[in-house]
């Protein structure tokens, strides 16, 4: 039997317990992942956020006026995501990441911001998966679409370009929107995308 791991642990602590539980036996693997999937596993669509020209703007008009685009980004992302019935759970430097129930809500939400972005002269690069994630206290989400999502908002998306995976497009449940379909190559991966026409942005 897996060694009992209390509830009234942090979640960060319960996953790490786990975990070195796992480590300490392999032979109990099956086990601890199961427990582990129990207490975490969620499906969830994910938004990756990242700021366009971050490392230029730093070096042209230095770091104080490129951390005021980056907080009026956070300022104006935060609710328009969170009216859309998500949740900011991570900021890091020009990156934004947020989770949402259904990649419909995700879409919607980020295609309004990127209109309320542009209106203030920010511009951003956006992936949004789907799938199966570890929701592990407020700030920490694993999965395998997160990855994805995180090359998609990073690496492959341009400037004010919303981008999907196979994943996310697959679930949505609404034919509002027209998508342009390829397959990328990024680092190790080689994953279908689903970019968003850009005539979809509008403010809200």
């Amino acid at each position: 039997m897996v060694q009992s791991v209390p509830t009234t642990l942090s979640d960060e602590q319960q996953l790490e317990a786990l975990l070195r539980q796992r480590r300490q036996d392999s032979r109990r693997a099956n086990e601890i992942d199961a427990d582990i999937r129990d207490r975490f596993l969620a499906t969830r669509a994910i938004v990756v956020l990242d700021m366009v020209g971050f490392s230029r703007q730093t070096q042209e008009q230095g770091i104080i006026p490129t951390l005021q685009k980056i907080y009026a980004l956070r300022e104006t992302a935060t609710p328009i995501l969170e009216a859309h019935q998500g949740r900011v759970f991570k900021q890091d430097a020009d990156n934004l990441y947020a989770a949402f129930a259904t990649p419909d809500a995700a879409l919607e939400a980020t295609g309004h911001l990127l209109g309320e972005l542009n209106a203030i002269n920010i511009h951003a690069s956006i992936g949004i998966g789907y799938g199966e994630v570890l929701v592990v206290g407020e700030h920490n989400l694993y999965g395998n679409e997160i990855n994805l999502a995180s090359k998609l908002g990073e690496d492959i998306a341009g400037d004010d370009e919303i981008l999907l995976t196979a994943a996310a497009h697959d679930a949505l449940t609404t034919a509002d929107w027209q998508f342009t379909r390829t397959v990328q190559k990024v680092s190790d991966v080689t994953p279908t995308v689903y970019q968003l026409q850009s005539s979809a942005f509008s403010p809200i």
